[in-house]
């Protein structure tokens, strides 16, 4: 076989002739199909995010900007397969009786279709365990997203894949190839673009629906930032929550919160009774569980107080607020299961203690205004101050002055900027005297330590 043979076999092929009604039909059913390929794509991108959601109805909410560039995403690619599926039907077309077998027409049949076999094949097991992944972790969609950080990937899914459908036509057709898939990218390009303006479902609506349901979202909830918190367990929490959530319309004059438990807005007669109610069904140690409270930052200390009598009266003794890490990484409602744990103590108890046997730490938080023993210190130096008080009185005892106007805020703040420190000691003892931090030493000297080095605060 000469050279000319090997150009005649290999080079000067022509696109195969169709019948235009041939074509018609193909792309017909190739759009169809597109279509199809699409409107599944998008309705398991709906149930992914519906099947998501937790226990409190926190949805993975798309925003317009992300909706519309997974759709676009969806589009095309649907519309590439599409293109594919034209393409091996019109170089698959039946061969006439002992006419001789064109392998290069073959190549391209065969090229189509396992370019579809292998990409649904790698594609499906990729979305599966990205799926099982966000639904086993805890609120796995703040983590992890494919969109704005890795929507390159998507970008180059949707190039490559175009230029794998071409492969073996550009080999074959060369350079007569080319304005062919320019032309094709084009098409696919303003196709994609008003398919992807088609949206099947009404997201929006989706999330107005669940998000109805979700107290935080619902009552535009502001959690108290702060440095120091712990993931609890869910284990270690009492299955009901409470929520104490300002009021939502600026024209009300009642300047009293809004407490809801179990999605239900109640006074605080009725939420006590609910909570003494929900007791008789649950099983728990009062000891050992904290009933999480989430209050929003804003609230008066009057309105906290009095919740806290009221969980004292029923029965309860350590609460959870719920908070929020100031230096985050993702995104706050990431943050649901973060928590300032502390024990209440009936003030009763401490009605008549005798102030005289300690020496008294005295801090109070009042018009913005923080002071250490009559002294204003910035809440910056606060926790450095409040430390050195402690490490120099060995006897000593904080005593907060609690004003009712005080903010849960700054309430929250000195607790845990109290708390901070007296872990700060603990830590440097267990380093000075174990050889090893606190949280790492057995539960024996744990607890010695803890003896040793008390938490002790009053509130007044």
């Amino acid at each position: 076989m000469n050279k000319h043979c090997l150009q005649l076999i290999f080079f000067e092929d022509k696109f195969p002739e169709i019948k235009r009604k041939n074509i018609v039909i193909t792309i017909i059913i190739g759009l169809i199909f597109s279509f199809i390929f699409y409107s599944f794509l998008y309705l398991s991108r709906e149930i992914f995010r519906i099947v998501s959601i937790k226990f409190n109805y926190d949805l993975m909410i798309l925003s317009d900007e992300e909706v519309n560039f997974y759709n676009l995403f969806f589009a095309y690619l649907s519309l590439i397969f599409a293109q594919s599926f034209c393409l091996s039907q019109w170089f698959g077309k039946p061969r006439k009786f002992f006419e001789k077998r064109n392998i290069h027409k073959s190549v391209i049949i065969n090229d189509q279709k396992n370019l579809n076999i292998y990409f649904f094949s790698w594609f499906t097991r990729l979305t599966t365990i990205y799926a099982l992944g966000m639904m086993m972790s805890i609120s796995g969609f703040y983590v992890f997203s494919f969109y704005p950080e890795y929507n390159y990937i998507s970008v180059l899914i949707i190039i490559v894949l175009f230029l794998q459908t071409w492969v073996s036509i550009r080999r074959i057709y060369k350079r007569k190839s080319f304005k062919w898939m320019l032309f094709s990218a084009a098409i696919i390009s303003v196709l994609s673009f008003g398919l992807s303006r088609i949206n099947l479902i009404d997201y929006q609506k989706i999330n107005q629906i669940y998000l109805e349901h979700n107290v935080p979202l619902k009552y535009n909830l502001e959690l108290v930032e702060i440095e120091k918190n712990e993931r609890v367990y869910s284990s270690l929490l009492y299955l009901y929550e409470i929520y104490i959530a300002k009021q939502q319309s600026d024209t009300v004059e009642d300047n009293n919160p809004l407490f809801i438990f179990e999605g239900e807005e109640l006074s605080m007669d009725d939420l006590k009774q609910n909570l003494l109610l929900s007791m008789e069904f649950a099983f728990f140690n009062q000891n050992t569980t904290f009933l999480p409270l989430y209050i929003d930052k804003s609230i008066k200390t009057e309105h906290v107080n009095r919740i806290k009598e009221m969980i004292i009266d029923v029965g309860f003794l350590n609460v959870a607020y719920g908070v929020i890490p100031k230096n985050r990484e993702f995104d706050k409602r990431f943050y649901s299961n973060y928590f300032s744990l502390w024990r209440l103590i009936d003030k009763k108890e401490y009605k008549n203690l005798n102030l005289e046997e300690f020496e008294l730490i005295t801090v109070c938080y009042v018009n913005d205004v923080l002071k250490i023993n009559d002294t204003i210190c910035s809440t910056k130096d606060f926790y450095f101050k409040i430390k050195h008080q402690i490490e120099i009185s060995e006897n000593y005892l904080l005593r907060f002055k609690v004003d009712d106007e005080t903010i849960f805020e700054h309430y929250m703040f000195v607790l845990n900027e109290f708390k901070r420190a007296v872990e700060s000691i603990r830590n440097e003892y267990a380093l000075k005297n174990y050889s090893d931090e606190f949280d790492n030493l057995d539960i024996e000297t744990n607890n010695f330590i803890r003896n040793k080095i008390l938490l002790r605060m009053i509130e007044e």
